[in-house]
């Protein structure tokens, strides 16, 4: 009598698990994918960051700190938002912060707030936020500074973060 060798079969419920997994695995795949990151909500173009260290003296006109941002608001008017965060001091006068769209002209609190900081010995960081309205088409905005007071009113923007929102999905 011949004998035949048992077959081996995986039982169902490893194959059931087995499959399990795999769908699970795939799922998460998919969802990482298709989310957006946390950065994805400010594109590059409408951030910046730097330390233009802008010494600002006596009382006048308005200096770019050198950095800007681009925001594309397509074929619509949208007021956008628009941000700055800075480290910064001021003796013997205020700083003020306006912006300029496509290279315009600037003046005080054509935007919003306008003093951005005080009388102060030692840096502070100081923010402002700012809603500007824009017509269709692509603008490039940057913040500007100057300082309100007598020819002894000094002061420095050392860091700075600009950020614009057009669109938030």
């Amino acid at each position: 009598m011949t004998s035949t060798p048992p077959t081996i079969r995986k039982p169902a419920r490893r194959r059931a698990g087995a499959i399990l997994i795999v769908a699970a695995a795939t799922a998460v795949a998919a969802v990482s994918i298709l989310a957006p990151s946390a950065a994805s909500a400010i594109p590059t173009p409408q951030k910046a960051c730097g330390s233009p260290f802008l010494s600002l003296t006596g009382g006048g006109s308005y200096h770019s700190a050198g950095l800007s941002v681009t925001v594309n608001d397509g074929t619509s008017n949208r007021n956008i938002v628009a941000f700055v965060s800075m480290d910064g001091n001021v003796a013997n006068g205020e700083m003020r912060m306006s912006w300029s769209v496509d290279g315009g002209a600037v003046s005080d609190y054509t935007f919003g707030p306008g003093n951005i900081a005080e009388n102060q010995q030692f840096d502070g960081t100081r923010t402002a936020m700012d809603v500007i309205p824009l017509g269709p088409g692509t603008h490039t905005l940057t913040p500007e500074f100057r300082l309100s007071g007598g020819t002894s009113a000094s002061g420095i923007v050392d860091r700075l973060c600009v950020v614009a929102e057009a669109n938030t999905k």
